[in-house]
């Protein structure tokens, strides 16, 4: 995958620079170059678009959209994954986002009041979001819910392999990018750039395995709501229904 980093005007190119170097990435001068995708920095956000495509460029955005209305109407009662992972408004557990991808569960657990640990092993996306994190910097009370997210640019199975007993997060929760679908049933967009830059979850199952010998109470796994168990043993100890998806709960300890 042939990805460069392109600044749409003029006095953006030193911060443009600067990014394509932190990323060991080309730096284009214009979107017609033979690249696949390019990150594109433009005075209000950093996008990444596929060359020639009509789309506006996908970016994180935590104060607009989706991502935001979620923060703001979400609780404890009406969230499926808080229940999933047995959250307490009285409880503050040590919770690790092991896929955190572009940040939208670890910001609404965020905006509920809990500390995540959000570890994502793709510098591009990892870019993504810490630029949609400086953005919203903007707004006192997004900025608030996001200082309770520590991001870690790290392969999570090596990071959780590599902690101490005494650091042991009492939850793990893993999103596999791409879990199976239905012939008939495209992802979106934002899934199709998501698959070109970071590739099929190979090593899912093995980060499922290495998450249930390291969390103390529970590991969550988030899957669309008909498809298969992401390992076959052990079976969870019980699943969560959302609207489209499903969260297999696999206890791990006392909770």
């Amino acid at each position: 995958m042939r990805i460069a980093v392109f600044p749409v005007l003029p006095h953006l190119e030193a911060a443009a620079v600067a990014l394509a170097q932190q990323l060991s990435l080309p730096l284009a001068a214009s979107q017609q170059e033979p690249y696949d995708y390019f990150l594109v920095m433009t005075p209000d956000y950093l996008g990444l678009q596929k060359k020639a495509s009509t789309s506006a460029p996908l970016y994180v955005d935590f104060l607009h959209g989706k991502m935001n209305y979620r923060a703001q109407h979400t609780s404890l009662r009406n969230e499926a994954l808080a229940k999933a992972m047995g959250l307490k408004g009285n409880v503050r557990p040590h919770i690790v986002d092991a896929t955190g991808g572009l940040a939208g569960d670890a910001f609404t657990l965020a905006s509920l009041g809990f500390d995540v640990i959000l570890l994502e092993r793709s510098a591009i996306i990892f870019a993504l979001v810490a630029e949609g994190v400086q953005r919203a910097q903007t707004n006192p009370g997004v900025a608030a819910s996001l200082s309770r997210i520590q991001r870690v640019h790290a392969d999570a199975i090596t990071w959780l392999q590599g902690l101490k007993a005494s650091d042991r997060p009492d939850i793990i929760y893993l999103d596999p990018m791409f879990p199976e679908r239905k012939k008939s049933a495209l992802p979106k967009q934002e899934m199709l750039i998501l698959h070109d830059i970071v590739g099929e979850d190979a090593d899912a199952e093995l980060l499922l395995k290495t998450a249930l010998t390291c969390a103390k109470k529970r590991v969550v796994v988030k899957r669309s709501r008909l498809a298969a168990r992401l390992i076959i043993d052990p079976a969870p100890s019980f699943s969560v229904l959302g609207s489209s998806s499903r969260f297999d709960v696999y206890l791990t300890g006392v909770c």
